[in-house]
């Protein structure tokens, strides 16, 4: 297999080149496949967990969706959860939001699982989404013919959207966002719009289909007489439809008419169905029960909406019932079908040790009844999954199962230090972020505990290579509002605001750590860099032949852009990438001039160092990983890469002195993760379609205590570290 050169120009300050100024030194050979392990490091929890299901006929079959890190399975024998989209490529991130999941009541193997799929609707989200189906309980997945109008991470306290027909499980239907009901009668191979059915609230714009649009739950109800459908199918007759901003409505008659349940919630949320055939729903001004023909406002007292809701499969007057959008939410039961209420909040058995003490039932989504344990009741919220295995209590202990569930979404930011107390670093959204010490253990506290106000986004962090102990990281809170700084001087044991802030509502981007002495260098996110020699008592700004502003780019906590590199073999050199231009400081980031532009813009923009005197590399997104061995005058197209999304360096193989490189992308036509031990010459496969990181995988870092190692961060799959199989 011959590689293919790159063939893009590159544009000097003086002349525009047809074609990169040499090629890399060493023959192409073709690439091979090595064996790796990937596994997730660590973290237990931590993400928005909108949907749990348990199979009615199957002990212990439980599945959880989430809104930006697919779906998973539990594992009772080892009470942790299996995730189940990781063969999904990179190529098709957007399809590891789950919005809804549903199982086949009726087949007792519990086999049969379908999905919807689709994090977002909006045109740069692609592909749109996707409704799949399992027969092998997730292990593998078929693509069925039906685009759903998913939006995983907008609406997330909906019911289940999916409806497996309890009576016969080849009938399927979908309560979508936009077009409104659909069905299936073999099993999900064809599908057609009921037209007689609601459609909820329709925007005009297809982008616009998120929060509280559309329909918001279908639910069959199993007690209700079978009767035979339009294509002669027998199928429920009763189906129950929540239309946003319009109510609540049903058939009787397996979807030939419809009617609107008069005198119910009009923002209905979720729907669950007694034995008895009552419907208890939750809407945000309340909780409604349908029951002998007639709604009840059966409100728990709380404050707020009501959004999680379940009724006991053995007694269709027990019901559960909590607030939405509430740290420490408030959870209820009556046993008399919503006269009265009690709290069964309980008591908290704490099995993630970095969760804050706020990380308990915020905004529980779900409350499920386990069909098989009386008394156990399952809960999601936005952190994870919770259980108790007595309701009945005076005080119910609820215990939150995290391990395997690794939902955490990286920004952007992660240091593996060469030596010191941790391993890794890493900038999380909306948890902070986590120092670890070990891999395969979730670490005991967040930063947020450390001396790092809670609430923020870590986007940056540092180690001076000349004194590890010396570390910086810089934050943001709430996507735009301001950030802040702070430093460590014992290896992040501690950390200490900055005292001072450079400018007014100066907020995240990246921070380095250039020289020898404390010298703190800060690109905040679309403003001109700053750097401080007294640990953020005073900051001076950067001087430069141009204007500096928006090196780090974007909007939001999601800036994936690496422009700043401080190069390894001498730290008083700085190199910053600013819109098609490489600069450099020979000063420890006091002054920059530029030393090449045209270069490709809009990509990857990430720069890094090998730690070999006069190299700086970047990866160019679709135009490739580019090189340079003069410090930037010059800059070669490592020609077999046909695109670099992420790259690193690693522990130098053994023997060698020039790092291990690694790349995310597309090498000789072929999309997965590389790695290269001369340079960029040869490259090896690391990954295969059933072993491989999919979730928009935003960062990457090699490991610089064990060769071959490479830590990669995504939007929703937490953390991955991978390594050769025959690695000790």
């Amino acid at each position: 297999m011959a590689f293919r050169p790159l063939i893009w120009g590159i544009a000097s300050v003086a002349v525009v080149v047809a074609a990169v100024s040499s090629m890399v030194k060493g023959a192409p050979r073709e690439e091979v496949s090595e064996g790796y392990e990937w596994s997730n490091v660590a973290m237990g929890g931590g993400g928005a967990t909108p949907g749990l299901v348990l199979h009615p006929k199957v002990p212990d079959l439980a599945y959880i969706r989430t809104d930006v890190g697919g779906c998973y399975r539990w594992d009772a024998a080892a009470e942790r959860w299996v995730p189940l989209l990781d063969s999904i490529p990179f190529t098709e991130w957007n399809l590891y939001g789950v919005d809804s999941l549903a199982v086949d009541p009726s087949d007792e193997t519990g086999n049969t699982v379908y999905i919807s799929t689709g994090k977002y609707t909006e045109g740069w989200a692609k592909p749109f989404g996707m409704m799949m189906k399992s027969t092998d309980r997730g292990t593998t997945w078929k693509r069925l013919p039906l685009t759903p109008t998913g939006a995983s991470n907008a609406d997330q306290g909906r019911g289940e959207r999916i409806a497996v027909d309890p009576h016969n499980g080849r009938h399927v239907v979908y309560a979508a966002r936009l077009g409104g009901l659909f069905e299936s009668i073999d099993g999900g191979e064809s599908w057609w719009q009921i037209e007689t059915a609601p459609l909820g609230a329709q925007p005009n714009d297809p982008d616009q289909a998120k929060r509280g649009n559309g329909l918001s739950f279908s639910a069959f109800d199993p007690s209700r007489d079978v009767v035979t459908g339009p294509d002669g199918e027998k199928r429920t007759g009763v189906l129950y439809i929540g239309a946003t901003r319009d109510g609540v409505y049903r058939t009787q008659d397996g979807g030939a008419t419809w009617q609107r349940l008069e005198g119910g919630p009009q923002t209905p949320l979720q729907g669950v169905i007694g034995r008895d055939g009552s419907l208890v729903v939750s809407a945000g001004n309340g909780l409604f029960r349908f029951h002998d023909e007639q709604w009840t406002k059966i409100t728990p007292p709380m404050e707020g909406g009501c959004q999680a809701v379940a009724i006991d499969p053995a007694d269709p007057t027990h019901i559960l019932a909590s607030v939405g959008y509430s740290h420490n939410a408030g959870v209820f039961s009556s046993k008399d079908g919503g006269k009265t209420w009690r709290s069964v909040l309980g008591k908290r058995n704490q099995t993630a040790a970095w969760w804050p003490s706020w990380h308990w039932f915020s905004n529980p989504y779900m409350l499920v009844f386990d069909p098989f344990v009386p008394g156990r009741v399952w809960a999601t919220d936005w952190y994870g999954t919770y259980r108790t295995d007595d309701i009945h209590a005076a005080s119910p202990v609820w215990t939150n199962y995290v391990k395997g569930h690794e939902e955490i979404v990286t920004i952007g930011a992660l240091v593996a230090p060469a030596s010191g107390r941790y391993r890794l670093l890493s900038g999380c959204a909306d948890v902070g972020g986590m120092d670890h010490e070990s891999l395969t253990e979730a670490p005991a506290e967040t930063i947020w505990n450390k001396g790092i106000p809670g609430g923020m986004s870590r986007t940056g962090i540092a180690v001076q290579q000349a004194n590890p102990k010396f570390m910086a990281s810089v934050f943001i809170k709430h996507w735009n509002d301001p950030g802040m700084g702070a430093y460590s001087l014992d290896g992040g044991a501690s950390w200490k605001v900055f005292p001072k802030m450079p400018e007014d509502k100066v907020t995240g981007g990246r921070v380095a750590l250039p020289g020898r002495r404390q010298r703190i260098f800060w690109l905040p996110q679309k403003r001109a860099p700053f750097y401080s020699d007294d640990l953020g008592k005073s900051w001076q700004p950067v001087r430069a032949d141009r204007d500096l502003k928006g090196a780090a780019r974007g909007d939001g906590i999601f800036v994936y852009d690496q422009p700043l590199a401080v190069d390894l073999a001498n730290p008083d050199r700085v190199y910053l990438f600013h819109h098609g231009r490489l600069l450099v400081s020979t000063d420890a980031g006091s002054s920059f001039r530029t030393v090449r532009e045209n270069l490709p813009d809009g990509g990857a923009n990430k720069l890094a160092t090998p730690g070999v005197q006069g190299e700086v590399w970047m990866a160019a997104g679709d135009k490739g990983l580019l090189r340079s061995s003069d410090g930037g005058k010059t800059i070669d197209a490592v020609r077999n890469v046909e695109r670099a999304q992420l790259f690193c360096f690693g522990k130098p193989p053994p023997g060698k002195s020039f790092p291990a490189v690694f790349v995310q992308g597309r090498v000789n036509g072929i999309d997965g993760y590389f790695r290269s031990d001369d340079a960029a010459a040869t490259w090896t496969q690391i990954d295969t379609p059933s072993n491989r990181v999919g979730n928009d995988p935003n960062t990457m870092t090699g490991d610089w205590r064990a060769f071959g190692g490479v830590f990669v961060g995504t939007n929703g799959r937490g953390i991955f570290y991978g390594r050769p199989a025959s690695a000790e």
